[in-house]
């Protein structure tokens, strides 16, 4: 939980300001002994560094391809069993290889999960509500008929929870033309 991209960033967006601050009251500042001042200056220099590395280290893991290990597809199709009576749909709404790479293995876990395959499909983008002009959603969204009721929240609670426990960006959505015994995986591109 403590190396996720966000939170390394945040704290490299934190020592870079506050070493950098520290570097410029150095040098505004006239009263410390030149040992302090060097001092002082250092461990400024040391924490403005370790700032911009953990961002690039932050900037580095958001570069890696989402993926799925045989484990975490096991979670995962574990956390679809719990649905025996539930159509599951698998969408790409994105055309590159590493969306479509993950929407196969998460495929492949839907079919492991239930014994049958999926419905798959290309959709355009899904928009997202409430923001003006709509943007494409990012990551997976799991689309089910109501998510505020038992069978949303139990979806979300599981099948959400496998994929976060991956390291795969998932959030829930609704929509009301969707059969109420039907969940639909949308694999978007990479947050």
């Amino acid at each position: 939980m403590l190396f996720h991209p966000w939170i390394l960033e945040g704290l490299g967006i934190l020592l870079l300001a506050v070493g950098a601050a520290g570097l410029g009251a150095l040098f505004i500042s006239r009263p410390m002994r030149s040992g302090i001042r060097r001092t002082v200056g250092a461990v400024c220099a040391v924490m403005a560094l370790g700032g911009v590395l953990l961002m690039t280290r932050a900037e580095a893991m958001r570069d890696v391809d989402r993926d799925l290990s045989p484990a975490e597809q096991a979670v995962l199709a574990k956390a679809i069993s719990r649905f025996p009576n539930i159509k599951f749909e698998v969408f790409t709404a994105h055309t590159d290889n590493e969306t479509a790479a993950l929407a196969a293995k998460v495929a492949d876990a839907v079919k492991a999960a239930t014994g049958v395959a999926p419905r798959r499909a290309t959709i355009p983008p899904l928009k997202q509500k409430g923001v003006v002009p709509p943007l494409p959603q990012k990551g997976v969204v799991i689309v089910v008929h109501d998510r505020e009721d038992d069978l949303g929240r139990a979806v979300s609670a599981t099948i959400g929870r496998a994929l976060m426990a991956a390291r795969v960006a998932c959030i829930t959505d609704d929509e009301p033309a969707l059969d109420d015994r039907t969940v639909r995986i949308v694999v978007g591109e990479k947050p």
